[in-house]
């Protein structure tokens, strides 16, 4: 599987590297010189538009691109000259922010009459709470907010709300599909809907196999079926299991799940309790990847009904 080029990327693309040159033609590269704090990012048209560029605020690093680096941008703005087509993928007379993952926020069109806000600064954790953090990746805006809640409406209209979720058990030397509430209860299927199953592929394709590799320098060369879930109020969960034990699953590396509604529920966080107490629910859209090889569960949904699409990579 390899990750699809874009002609024009989206909020949720992480920006590909690129090389910058000053007016000195002095260059250095996007990833190597401007990864670690937020960024605008300006494609004014010309010297008029870029002479009418918002002043950044205060922590935010503000590049002014084009095909040559124009004179005189205002205070704050730093101008460079890069690809034509990379250029392209961002459009012309935009003004984007992208956050210091250097993974695209929101836009605006210039000449900005509001200009996309600061993102929100958080205070870092303390080296005595990050000791036991379970290795896991989080990536944000993998699905769009429309995609996730097209995905629910399916599961729930198209798919009839899912079937039971069971295991397989081998008895007699032969498999067995059975329900097991002390292992798990929640229902799921497979998606029905090819246009929806390709937008799910191509959202993984663009936005989570790329950080896989920079991260875990793991090329994804194989996807299990997509599945779409609901974990119930007072009757959803996973106890703790590992993802690749079995010999029909012990080719899975990572396991990628996508919360699709999150704040529609209480509970149904992850847990991985070789690593501590800690909790992981990312926002809606927004995907966690980890080794099949880590103890996880999925606590109980104490209100509503958490959905979430999951599925395996090797």
């Amino acid at each position: 599987m390899t990750a699809a080029a874009a002609e024009r990327w989206l909020p949720g693309d992480r920006l590909p590297d690129v090389r910058l040159r000053d007016a000195a033609g002095v260059a250095q590269t996007l990833h190597a010189e401007f990864a670690g704090a937020p960024l605008w990012l300006a494609t004014p048209s010309d010297e008029a538009a870029t002479a009418a560029l918002p002043a950044p605020p205060a922590g935010t690093v503000a590049l002014c691109l084009g095909p040559i680096a124009y004179a005189r941008p205002p205070t704050g703005w730093r101008a460079y000259a890069t690809e034509p087509r990379w250029l392209a993928g961002l459009g012309a007379d935009a003004l984007w922010l992208a956050d210091a993952n250097l993974r695209l926020q929101a836009a605006t069109r210039l000449p900005a009459a509001m200009a996309p806000p600061p993102t929100t600064g958080e205070a870092a954790l303390m080296p005595a709470q990050t000791a036991r953090i379970a290795p896991v990746l989080q990536i944000p805006d993998v699905f769009e907010a429309e995609l996730c809640a097209d995905l629910i409406r399916h599961l729930d209209s198209d798919c009839g709300g899912g079937d039971a979720s069971g295991v397989l058990v081998l008895e007699g030397g032969e498999q067995r599909f059975q329900l097991d509430p002390n292992v798990k209860q929640r229902r799921e299927s497979f998606p029905r809907d090819p246009a929806l199953e390709a937008r799910m592929h191509e959202r993984l394709l663009r936005r989570a196999l790329p950080e896989i590799a920079r991260v875990y320098q793991f090329q994804v060369g194989r996807r299990d079926p997509f599945k779409l879930l609901a974990y119930p109020e007072d009757a959803g969960y996973f106890r703790a299991h590992r993802d690749n034990e079995t010999p029909d699953v012990a080719y899975r590396r990572f396991a990628l799940s996508v919360n699709l509604n999150t704040g529609g529920y209480e509970g149904g966080e992850f847990r991985y309790p070789e690593f501590g107490p800690h909790l992981f629910s990312p926002a809606t859209g927004s995907a966690l990847v980890f080794s099949c090889s880590l103890l996880h569960e999925v606590l109980p949904v104490r209100r509503g009904t958490r959905y979430a699409m999951t599925t395996f990579l090797a």
